[in-house]
């Protein structure tokens, strides 16, 4: 007998266990989903209050759990009255209905809501409520339209004109790292954004990625560089023209226009002139654009994400911008650093352009020769990640088809040129494990210090090289035939290196 007891017990512990862990399972599950619950029992007492509730309301459920709904919440207080206690006395479920009430804060919040009755053993003894923000919900709209982008990137790229996605932009460096995930999250809002870096750095690259996470990713995007237009013909494409305007107008929509419901990215916009900017800030003022020659107003529905190459309050400064512009436009500023600043991307960003060109030109190239990763990090990279693509691109062009390595016998010319000699002037400025860093007075002829000075030129370039003849001579601009006898007639030998 109490074997059996024994038994029973034992099953009995098991299966509390096992329901104990199926609740928290389940509680865990519903503290991990976008959408807010929360749950009152037959006393419209509230017994479960999940993390995404908390974060819509700013309460925390300790404060909240086993007290009535009205005695929380901020007064006057009607969903109680209107929702849950309704469905405890009909038992009838109310589907997909929007709601607004202030937050204890005084925010007024707008949601959509689920509410449904829960029974149990026939009778109803709970009322579990499913809502979500309208702001959360135009977060979780913007993250399915850049996934669906994601599944059909080329397709869409053709239709709208942003190819790139935020997912596209290759670093490892944390600052980097940092100012990607800021983009995404400004990227699900309309404000203004202003991308500042230098040229190459990949402004435009952030400004697809930005309008592709965006609301505005089903709209197009419109790019346009206002240093590359005249003034005159730059105002006719952002604003539009009607027939008749000036000598050959015809009526035509500018960009502003044919970016509705999408985005129109202003690059270099500090190089527009002023007198533009005045007018341009009229249409940012107004969010609606006059076409020239027209009376008429169009409303404008489109974001604008402008960039700059220049430090924008240094272009105020020296009033190449206009304050009041940069203040309407720089809601949002990002900066984007350099490549000289983060050159722990050069190597990853080499290897990912190599990729990119194997598939290309048909190449099967897997690495990079650690000589030429090594001058790549000294070189500062005034062309920053444009000019590094734009010098894989030359390089694999001179990658035969059976070549595995990318070597420094590839590098174009007169790049190759540009990085020993860049080195070469480093190393004399620092005055670096060169055996002659400091010469006295030369007391001789001139001739001798000519030669003396050829020498050291020699001697320092094959140190560079490490004696390689044939790189030496094409760094000192003459052939190997005319530096082996310079060689020869100046006593350098390899010893002597």
């Amino acid at each position: 007998m109490n074997k059996t007891v024994d038994v029973m017990n034992e099953k009995l512990q098991k299966e509390n266990e096992e329901l104990k862990k199926e609740n928290e399972l389940l509680k865990t599950v519903i503290d991990r989903i976008h959408e807010a619950v929360y749950i009152v029992n037959e006393k419209d007492e509230i017994i479960l209050y999940n993390t995404e509730s908390e974060k819509m309301e700013g309460l925390d459920r300790k404060d909240l759990l086993g007290k009535k709904e009205e005695d929380v919440f901020s007064q006057p207080y009607y969903f109680s009255e209107e929702v849950t206690k309704k469905i405890l006395k009909t038992g009838k479920p109310l589907i997909n209905q929007p709601y607004w009430y202030n937050l204890n804060d005084g925010r007024k919040t707008n949601m959509i809501f689920s509410a449904y009755p829960f029974y149990y053993k026939g009778q109803i003894t709970a009322v579990y409520v499913i809502f979500r923000n309208m702001n959360q919900l135009s977060d979780f709209i913007a993250i399915t339209l850049e996934m669906q982008k994601k599944f059909s990137k080329d397709e869409l790229s053709r239709h709208d004109g942003a190819m790139y996605l935020l997912d596209d932009i290759i670093s490892i460096n944390s600052k980097m790292k940092k100012i990607t995930a800021e983009a995404r999250k400004i990227a699900r809002r309309n404000s203004p954004v202003i991308i500042v870096g230098e040229t190459g750095t990949g402004k435009e690259l952030y400004a697809q990625g930005i309008h592709n996470a965006s609301l505005y990713s089903r709209g197009p995007f419109i790019p346009i560089n206002c240093a590359a237009i005249p003034d005159t013909l730059l105002e006719s494409l952002l604003f539009g023209t009607v027939k008749g305007a000036f000598t050959g107008a015809t009526d035509m929509p500018g960009l502003f226009e044919q970016a509705e419901e999408g985005t129109i990215f202003l690059d270099e916009i500090n190089s527009m002139s002023l007198s533009l900017q005045a007018k341009l800030l009229r249409v940012l003022q107004e969010k609606s654009v006059r076409r020239l020659g027209s009376k008429d107003q169009i409303a404008l529905h489109c974001r604008v994400i402008s960039a700059a190459n220049m430090d924008p309050i240094e272009a105020v400064k020296k009033q190449i911008m206009r304050s009041d512009l940069y203040f309407r436009l720089a809601t949002i500023t990002i900066n984007i650093p350099p490549l000289r600043e983060r050159k722990e991307d050069i190597e990853v960003l080499a290897r990912h352009f190599i990729k990119k060109y194997n598939h290309q030109f048909g190449l099967f190239v897997k690495d990079i020769s650690e000589e030429v990763i090594s001058f790549f990090e000294q070189y500062d990279w005034p062309g920053n990640v444009r000019e590094l693509e734009n010098f894989i691109e030359g390089a694999m062009n001179f990658i035969h088809c059976k070549e595995k390595m990318l070597q420094l016998d590839h590098v174009p010319e007169y790049f190759e040129e540009r990085l020993f000699l860049l080195k070469l002037k480093n190393d004399s400025q620092n005055n670096t494990d060169y055996k002659n860093q400091k010469k006295p007075i030369h007391t001789g002829t001139l001739q001798d210090a000519l030669l003396e000075t050829e020498k050291n030129i020699i001697e320092s370039t094959l140190m560079r090289n490490n004696g390689n003849i044939s790189r030496s001579a094409k760094v000192l601009g003459i052939s190997r035939q005319n530096l082996h006898y310079k060689l020869k007639a100046l006593g350098i030998t390899n010893k002597e290196l």
